[in-house]
């Protein structure tokens, strides 16, 4: 009798535990829908990512305000148009495009970008990675120029851990719609036949309201 009763309560203690442990898809976040996100984030750039014969030296590139902010609203599921713009520096003797550079170079970022879903398309909890191909501007210095890019990413969702609620009227708190984002993206100058391709990584948080 003794041994069957540490049995069921062996049994219970486990079953409690595995539905503790049991993660947060997407559609079980929150109770309201929420559409807008809004991020900032560290970048870098690397403008000698498509180039072989890089000169000794070169290296990635932030400085100045390396911050990038993005603003996103989702208008079908798991589509959304993102918006984001980043400042960035690069200094003389380092290499622009596998050419070395002689002055200090500004660099501002704006891209619009359509990002899609993969997480939410298949029901990934906690991990939500993404692809993202995007239209922009960029300015080095006083030079105007227009890219095209592709690349992805991850959105970790704080809300997709289960130790962060205790209820179900705990879905829509405002620290459990915070989450972290790591991005890659490729872009190409489609103006001119001159510099201005980079690769394009940030990491940072985002919030969704």
């Amino acid at each position: 009798m003794k041994k069957n009763i540490l049995t069921a309560l062996f049994a219970l203690g486990l079953f409690g535990y595995s539905a503790q442990a049991q993660v947060v898809y997407k559609y079980e976040r929150y109770v309201k829908d929420y559409k807008w996100k809004v991020g900032a984030s560290y970048n870098m750039m690397d403008f000698n990512f498509d180039h072989s014969n890089v000169p000794e030296g070169a290296s990635m590139i932030s400085g100045g305000a390396p911050v990038k902010v993005m603003l996103g609203y989702e208008f079908l599921p798991n589509l959304s148009f993102e918006a984001d713009y980043s400042m960035n520096e690069m200094e003389p003797g380092n290499s622009m495009n596998a050419e070395i550079v002689n002055e200090k170079i500004k660099i501002a970022s704006l891209n619009g970008a359509f990002a899609y879903s993969l997480g939410g398309l298949f029901n990934i909890p906690v991990a939500d990675p993404y692809i993202k191909a995007s239209l922009g501007h960029l300015r080095l210095n006083q030079t105007d120029l227009t890219t095209a890019g592709i690349g992805g990413g991850i959105n970790f969702w704080i809300a997709d851990i289960p130790a962060t609620k205790s209820s179900r009227y705990h879905h829509d708190k405002l620290y459990r719609r915070f989450g972290i984002n790591v991005e890659a993206m490729g872009r190409h100058n489609i103006s001119t036949d001159g510099q201005g391709a980079h690769a394009q990584y940030s990491a940072g948080v985002f919030y969704t309201f």
